[in-house]
């Protein structure tokens, strides 16, 4: 196989199943043709008008019958393939800085914590493959049990890859990182998950129902109808959902090909009807869908075991109002959990923050408290003059 097939073995499903159809479909088309010429040469007398007609409604119904079978069985292998990628994904093994598993729960039986603490020690950390240098160097913190950290710093700074390291979905290439006074890596990764929330840029929505998406935060309370509105509306999605035909129920992509052909047009009629009444793909805006991924976070508070949430640019595409009552929420959820936000509109947060991280080129530039970190004159201050600059009123 080339070197595209073998990258892409869809692309190579694909090009092994259409040339087959099209010269099955091409040779359907011509058969009547040759087989009318055949007949009127060895058979002039016997050949009509009637004859052709009936051998076009023959050979139409036999193409079509033909062509359904070759559609259906490549309908069928295509489904079979995405069957076996399935069962595949779920077998990936771990590469590079891929986490592997402990062997404690968390939290340990002997945590009193208010809260997850987070210790780093010159942690270094490079992503598997690449060619440029480290993402992190040399990072030295502590973040304490319930305390507020805000990290700031410029676009691929560090701030998301800081982010991932904290949720264990990599493991530093070199340093040490410790929660609650323990290596991450003793930890079994799915309770040091179910005690960690995670608020992301990087969400997405799932073929079910609007309810049933933001449910997903606590699995086990799925069908809590009163919990899932009240995350809901913690998440600003209430609005949104309250203009969905369904509401809750919605599906916001039903997968229906459904398609009308040879319709009077007709007022009241049946066929009509029914098909207009078949849900439909439901477009929402990308504001829309961070308040309903941001619902499933609130969603998550309600299990009891959250003592982190991390949260990094959840809010692009919310306007500032939008941010500020998404961030305001998240804050009176406090109570028991440390949080991190990373974020470029920190204006805001910082008022609120415990510690303050100010990154720069994979490094930490400085930390501390607002006002320490103005007095310093450094990076911090810069990021935080343009930012209120930008919403400034002074033309000069």
């Amino acid at each position: 196989m080339n070197g595209v097939s073998d990258e892409y073995p869809e692309l190579q499903y694909r090009r092994r199943s259409t040339p087959t159809f099209d010269v099955v479909s091409e040779l359907l088309d011509d058969l009547p043709t040759i087989y009318c010429v055949l007949y009127a040469a060895y058979n002039p007398a016997k050949f009509s008008v009637t004859s052709i007609a009936i051998l076009q409604q023959i050979s139409q119904n036999f193409r079509w019958t033909v062509l359904g079978l070759f559609q259906g069985l490549d309908s069928f292998g295509k489904n079979v393939y995405q069957i076996k990628q399935y069962y595949e994904a779920q077998e990936v093994p771990d590469k590079g800085n891929a986490p592997t598993d402990g062997y404690a729960s968390y939290p340990l039986p002997t945590s009193s914590a208010k809260g997850m603490g987070f210790e780093l020690e010159n942690v270094t950390f490079a992503y598997p493959g690449s060619t440029e240098q480290e993402a992190l160097r040399n990072i030295t913190i502590s973040i304490h049990p319930g305390q507020l950290v805000v990290i700031v710093g410029a676009n691929g700074s560090g701030k998301s890859t800081l982010i991932k390291l904290l949720a264990r979905l990599y493991d530093p290439t070199s340093g040490t990182l410790t929660v609650d006074g323990e290596p991450i890596s003793v930890y079994h990764k799915h309770t040091l998950r179910q005690a960690t929330a995670v608020l992301s840029q990087d969400h997405c929505l799932f073929p079910m129902s609007v309810g049933e998406n933001i449910g997903l935060g606590c699995p086990e309370r799925v069908h809590d109808v009163d919990a899932v509105r009240a995350a809901a509306k913690a998440g600003g999605a209430s609005t949104c959902i309250a203009k969905l035909k369904h509401r809750l129920d919605t599906v916001l992509d039903p997968g229906n090909q459904a398609r009308g052909s040879n319709l009077s047009g007709e007022e009241g009629e049946p066929l009509r009807a029914q098909l207009e009444a078949l849900d439909k793909k439901v477009d929402i805006s990308g504001g829309e869908t961070q308040r309903i991924v941001a619902a499933r976070t609130f969603m998550r508070f309600s299990s009891g075991k959250v003592r982190a949430v991390l949260v990094d640019e959840p809010s692009s595409a919310l306007d500032p109002e939008g941010e500020l009552v998404l961030f305001d929420n998240l804050r009176n959820e406090r109570e028991g959990k440390t949080m991190v936000f990373v974020t470029h509109r920190f204006g805001h947060l910082t008022k609120h923050a415990d510690l303050i991280i100010c990154m720069k080129e994979g490094s930490i530039a400085e930390y501390g408290l607002h006002q320490e970190l103005m007095a310093r004159d450094g990076e911090y201050r810069k990021l935080y003059e343009i930012q209120a600059n930008a919403f400034s009123t002074d033309t000069q």
